[in-house]
C-alpha cells in the first residue's frame, strides 16, 4: 500500500513538471540560453589570465629567484641571486672589527659582515648574505625566535621583524642564544664567503674564533654544530694553521666523507713513511664513512681501544702498509649554497687516505673480532653498570688484556690472597674467607653453584694460584664452610683428570682416605703414607703430584661418603667387585692394629658388593703384616739377583687438622729407583716387585676412580656438576645420570646430538639414560621426566617438584 503511494506522488510531481514545461516552454528557452554564454564568457576569461601569467616565463622572466648558480664551468650546484628589476645593485662592502655601523636605526659596532645591495661572484648576484640598509625593518614584535625565517634564510626575503630581530642580534654582539639559529646562519654565511670567495686569508684567526665561540655557545643546534666545525677544519687547512691531532672517539660524524683532521694527520704520517701503525689504523677505520661499531665497542670504548692495539700488533707486527692514488684534494660547498669553491693550502702535499689504493677490510675484521671478544664484558655492564671494576668483570675481560690494562679489583684480590697465604706458596683456609675476599656475592640461600665455584677457578686462574678441589679437574663443589687448599702454579695449575696416571693415583688417595676414617680416628702417620706415596707415584707431573696433596689435605677430614659409594656398587660386574674388595682390604691391613670399625666398614663393603662376610677375615690375615717380614702387595714371585733396598727415614707426619690457613711443605721427588716407604715404619719395599704390583692394580685403580670420585667428568662452566647435596635429592639416580638430570633442569631443553655427545662422555648410551631417568621419575612422580625428539626437554612442571624435592631431603 505505501509502495503505491509513493509511485502515485512520483507521477503527480512529474506531471506538473511536464505541464509546465508546455505551458512555458519559450521562457525556459531563454533561461537556458542565457546561462550558457554567462558560463562561456567566465571561460574565455579564465585562459586569457593564465596566458597573461605564462608570458614572463617565455620572455626569460621568473618570478622568484632559482636556488642554484650557474658559473662559469656550468657547475649545476652553485645557487643563483635573487632577481631584481631596475638598475644594477651597488656592490657591498665588508665591514671590519671595530668599525661601527648604523642599520635602520640600529647601530652595530662588531662588524664582521657584508653592507651593501649585493656582492657579485662568477657572474652572479648575491644578496642572501649581504645587510642592504635599504630594506626596512620597521616592526612593533621583532621575530626574535626566527620562526618565519626559512630553511636556509636570506636576509632580502626574510620578514622585517626577522631583519629587525638579526640587526638586534648583531648589535648585542651576537651574545645573546635567545634569538634562533637563523639570525647565526645569517651572519655564518658572510664569514664563508669573506675566507673561501674574497680569500682574506689574513682575517682566518679572527673568522676562525668567532666561529668557535658561537659553536661553543649554540650547542642546540646540530646542523650549525656540522656546518661549523667543517668551516673551522676547512679554513685552519686554508690558512695552513694546524688541526688538532685527532683521537680515536666512539661517536662519529654522520657526513658522507671522511672526516677532514683524520686525513690531513694520516697524510702527515704517510707522507713520512707508508706504513702505520695501531694507533693511526684505529684512527683510518672509525673515519670509514660506513663504519658503524656495535654496542658492545661503544660501551667499553676504553676496553676496545687496548685491544685493539693488542690484536693489531699481532696482526700486523711491522705495522701496515698503506698506499693511495693521489694527494688531499679539500672543496668547500658553503652552507649558504651559494658557492663551492676548491681550497688551496699545504695540505695538498700530502697524501689522501681517502683515496688508499689499500683495502680496509683487513682492519674492519679486526674490529668486529675485539667487539665479540667484548660481547660478555659489556652484557654485564648493561646489566651492572657498577661492575666495570669487579673480580667477576675481569673474567669478561681476554687475560692478555686484563694484563695490560691492570684491574685494580684483580690487583686487590691478589693482595688479599697473599695475607691469607701468609707470604707463602700455599695454605689451607675454607671457601667462604676466599670468595668474600674476592668481593663475590654470596648465595642467598648459602649453596655455592657450581657456576660461582668455576668463577672462583677462573680468577684464580689469572692471579697463578691453583685451587683443590676445582670442579674443573674433577674436584667437588666446596661449601662456604669446606675447607679448601691454596697454591701457587702458573696459569692455576691445569691438568687432564682423564689421565690414567693420574686417574690411578687420585683413586688410591681416596681409597686410603676412606679407609683411614673408617675408625673414626685418622692419624698424622696415615696422611704422611698417604703423601709419601703421592710424592713416590710413577708418571705424575710435578703439578699434578701438587694437586693430588692438596686433594688429601682437603679430603682427609672430610671424607667421600660411605653411602654415596656404595650406591655405585650395585652397577659392577663381579671381577669388578672383587678387585674393589681387594683394594679396600689392602689399605686397612696395611696396618698392624687393625680396629673393630676398620672390620665393619670392610663388612660393610663386601656386603654392598655382594660378596661373603667371611672373604674379609681371610684376606684380612693374609695382609696384615708381621713386623720382622717385609708387607706383602701381590703374590710373591721371587727374582734372584734383586736386592731388598736399605731402609730410609720416614717423612714427619703432617698434621691432619691444623688452623686456617695451614702452611704444608712443598713436595720433595724420592730419587729415581727408590719406592714409597711401607705402612710399617722400617720396613722397605722391592722396586721390582712394587713395578709389578703398580701394572697389576692399574685396572683396579681405574675402577675405582669412577667409584670413590666425589664428581664426574669436568664440564665446561655452565654445566652443572652432582654435588653430595643433589645426589641425595636425586636418591636413585647416579652420578652421570643425575648430572644430565641437572643440565636439562638447567637448560630446560637440549638439541639431541649435545644430549647425546655429553651422555658418551659419561660413558652412557643416550636412549638408556632417557629410559633411566624417565623410569626414576616414575617411581617419583609417576610420569616421564623427558620427551625425546630432536631436542631432549624436560617437563616444565616437574622442574618445580625437582626443587621441591631437593629441598625436602637437603
Amino acid at each position: 500500500m505505501g509502495l503505491l503511494l509513493v509511485l502515485g506522488a512520483i507521477y503527480a510531481v512529474l506531471s506538473a513538471a511536464y505541464r509546465f514545461v508546455v505551458e512555458n516552454l519559450a521562457a525556459v528557452v531563454a533561461v537556458c540560453t542565457v546561462s550558457g554564454l554567462v558560463l562561456l564568457l567566465g571561460y574565455l576569461s579564465s585562459k586569457a589570465k593564465k596566458r597573461d601569467e605564462i608570458a614572463p616565463g617565455r620572455l626569460g622572466v621568473q618570478p622568484t629567484p632559482p636556488p642554484l648558480v650557474e658559473p662559469r664551468t656550468a657547475d649545476p650546484e652553485r645557487i643563483a641571486p635573487a632577481y631584481r628589476r631596475g638598475r644594477a645593485p651597488a656592490p657591498a662592502r665588508w665591514v671590519p672589527p671595530g668599525e661601527s655601523v648604523t642599520v635602520q636605526g640600529i647601530t652595530i659596532a662588531a662588524g664582521r659582515f657584508y653592507l651593501g645591495e649585493a656582492l657579485f661572484f662568477e657572474g652572479q648576484e648575491i644578496d642572501r648574505y649581504v645587510i642592504n640598509p635599504k630594506l626596512s625593518a620597521r616592526t612593533s614584535r621583532p621575530d626574535v625566535a626566527g620562526d618565519s625565517m626559512p630553511y636556509w634564510p636570506s636576509y632580502t626575503d626574510v620578514t622585517p621583524a626577522a631583519r629587525h630581530a638579526f640587526l638586534d642580534w648583531m648589535s648585542t654582539g651576537r651574545r645573546d642564544d635567545s634569538y634562533g639559529i637563523g639570525h647565526v646562519f645569517v651572519f655564518f654565511y658572510g664569514l664563508e664567503h669573506r675566507l673561501f670567495v674574497d680569500r682574506d686569508i689574513a682575517s682566518a684567526p679572527d673568522c676562525i674564533a668567532e666561529v668557535e665561540r658561537l659553536l661553543a655557545r649554540r650547542v642546540d643546534s646540530g646542523s650549525f654544530q656540522g656546518y661549523g666545525r667543517r668551516f673551522v677544519d676547512i679554513a685552519r687547512c686554508a690558512a695552513g694553521m694546524p688541526l688538532a691531532v685527532p683521537q680515536p672517539s666512539a661517536e662519529r660524524s654522520h657526513s658522507p666523507e671522511m672526516d677532514i683532521p683524520v686525513r690531513l694527520h694520516l697524510g702527515r704520517r704517510l707522507a713520512q713513511s707508508s706504513t702505520i701503525l695501531s694507533e693511526d689504523a684505529l684512527l683510518w677505520v672509525l673515519a670509514l664513512p660506513d663504519m658503524y661499531l656495535r654496542t658492545a665497542a661503544v660501551r667499553c670504548f676504553d676496553e676496545f681501544v687496548a685491544l685493539w692495539h693488542l690484536r693489531f700488533r699481532s696482526a700486523f707486527p711491522e705495522g701496515l702498509n698503506v698506499t693511495t692514488s693521489g694527494n688531499i684534494d679539500l672543496r668547500y660547498e658553503a652552507a649558504s649554497r651559494a658557492f663551492r669553491v676548491m681550497v688551496d693550502g699545504p695540505h695538498r702535499a700530502y697524501p689522501d687516505v681517502a683515496k688508499a689504493t689499500t683495502s680496509p677490510e683487513p682492519l674492519r675484521r679486526l674490529v668486529q673480532e675485539c667487539t665479540v671478544e667484548l660481547d660478555g664484558f659489556s652484557r654485564l655492564l648493561g646489566r651492572q653498570p657498577e661492575a666495570r671494576n669487579s673480580v667477576q668483570a675481569a673474567l669478561l675481560l681476554p687475560p692478555d688484556l686484563v694484563s695490560e690494562i691492570g684491574f685494580d679489583a684483580l690487583h686487590s684480590f691478589g693482595e688479599r690472597l697473599s695475607e691469607i697465604m701468609g707470604g707463602q706458596s700455599r695454605a689451607s683456609t675454607t671457601m667462604g674467607t676466599v670468595l668474600r675476599s674476592a668481593d663475590f656475592d654470596l648465595p642467598e640461600n648459602g649453596k655455592v653453584s657450581s657456576a660461582l665455584a668455576d668463577q672462583l677457578g677462573q680468577v684464580l686462574d689469572r692471579l697463578d694460584i691453583a685451587i683443590e678441589p676445582d670442579r674443573r679437574f674433577g674436584g667437588a663443589v666446596p661449601q662456604l664452610d669446606d675447607q679448601i687448599f691454596l697454591f701457587k702454579a702458573a696459569g692455576g695449575g691445569p691438568v687432564d683428570p682423564e689421565r690414567q696416571a693420574y686417574r690411578s693415583m687420585k683413586a688410591q688417595v681416596e681409597v686410603a682416605v676412606l679407609a683411614a676414617a673408617a675408625d673414626g680416628d685418622s692419624s698424622s702417620d696415615e696422611m704422611s703414607r698417604v703423601i709419601a706415596g703421592i710424592r713416590d707415584g710413577e708418571d705424575l707431573s710435578a703439578i699434578e703430584r701438587a694437586r693430588l696433596i692438596a686433594f688429601a689435605v682437603t679430603i682427609f677430614n672430610n671424607p667421600p661418603k660411605l653411602s654415596r659409594v656404595m650406591k655405585r656398587l650395585a652397577e659392577r660386574s663381579d671381577a669388578e667387585r672383587e678387585a674393589i674388595a681387594d683394594a679396600a682390604v689392602a689399605v686397612v691391613g696395611g696396618d698392624q692394629n687393625v680396629r673393630p670399625d676398620e672390620v665393619r666398614f670392610l663388612e660393610k663393603l663386601h656386603k654392598a658388593l655382594g660378596l661373603p662376610k667371611e672373604r674379609v677375615y681371610s684376606e684380612l690375615h693374609r695382609t696384615v703384616p708381621r713386623a720382622d717380614e717385609p708387607v706383602s702387595l701381590s703374590v710373591e714371585r721371587r727374582e734372584e739377583g734383586v736386592p731388598i733396598p736399605k731402609e730410609r727415614p720416614v717423612a714427619a707426619p703432617i698434621p691432619a687438622a691444623a688452623p686456617s690457613p695451614v702452611i704444608v711443605s712443598a713436595p720433595v721427588p724420592a730419587p729415581e729407583g727408590v719406592v714409597a716407604p711401607a705402612p710399617v715404619a722400617g720396613i722397605k719395599i722391592d722396586a721390582a716387585r712394587l713395578a709389578r704390583t703398580q701394572r697389576e692394580t692399574d685396572a683396579v685403580a681405574e675402577l675405582l676412580a669412577n667409584i670413590f670420585e666425589e664428581d664426574t667428568t669436568p664440564a665446561p662452566v655452565e654445566t652443572p656438576v652432582t654435588s653430595a647435596e643433589n645426589e641425595v635429592s636425586f636418591e636413585g639416580l647416579d652420578g652421570p645420570h643425575t648430572e644430565l638430570v641437572e643440565l636439562l633442569e638447567l637448560k630446560g631443553s637440549i638439541a639431541r646430538a649435545e644430549f647425546d655427545q655429553r651422555a658418551r662422555a659419561m660413558k652412557l648410551l643416550a636412549d638408556g639414560a632417557i629410559e633411566r631417568i624417565n623410569d626414576w621419575s616414575f617411581d617419583r612422580f609417576e610420569e616421564p621426566l623427558l620427551e625425546d625428539g630432536d631436542e631432549i626437554v624436560m617437563v616444565p612442571h616437574l622442574r618445580e617438584r625437582l626443587a621441591e624435592l631437593r629441598e625436602t631431603t637437603a
